[in-house]
């Protein structure tokens, strides 16, 4: 509190000596005054800091990039001799059905079997609430869940 009191003492102090001195070279008082305030602007905004230097010093090392094996988790998660979809991969297929049907307004507790497979194709809800879901039902819901949310309104030539 006290360092802005001193600065505004020393820049009056500093100041109106300037300003008489230019008045007596023949710059009105008022130019003069606008020019110190100028002056005193300049370098309380050449004073700032525009860096943080709160942060610890010296910086952390940088992380290397971490790859998810997320992908071929969910790769990995079809029994190819089966045909069957493991777990994992059947709840993020649910999740993206779920979000779906609730952006289509249909509620996916409590929504009408028909209504569900008028949103994700034919079999969806027997796919999605049945005990397995099977490679051909996947692919199926995938290319339902990658059609656009709205049909095109472009007439097809």
């Amino acid at each position: 509190m006290r360092r802005p009191i001193v600065m505004a003492a020393v820049w009056i102090v500093l100041g109106v000596p300037v300003v008489l001195f230019l008045g007596f070279l023949g710059v009105p008082l008022v130019f003069g005054a606008a020019w110190i305030l100028v002056f005193a602007a300049a370098l309380l905004i050449a004073r700032q800091s525009f860096l943080d230097e709160a942060g610890p010093w010296p910086p952390a090392p940088p992380q290397p990039l971490q790859r998810g094996s997320e992908v071929a988790r969910l790769a990995w998660s079809i029994d190819t001799r089966t045909g069957m979809v493991g777990p994992s991969l059947r709840r993020r297929i649910t999740a993206l059905a779920e979000r779906r049907l609730r952006e289509h307004g249909l509620p996916p507790e409590t929504a009408d079997p028909a209504d569900v497979d008028a949103v994700l194709g034919a079999g969806a809800h027997a796919a999605l609430t049945g005990p397995v879901l099977r490679r051909e039902d996947l692919e199926s819901l995938l290319r339902a869940l990658e059609q656009p949310l709205v049909p095109s309104t472009q007439e097809s030539p």
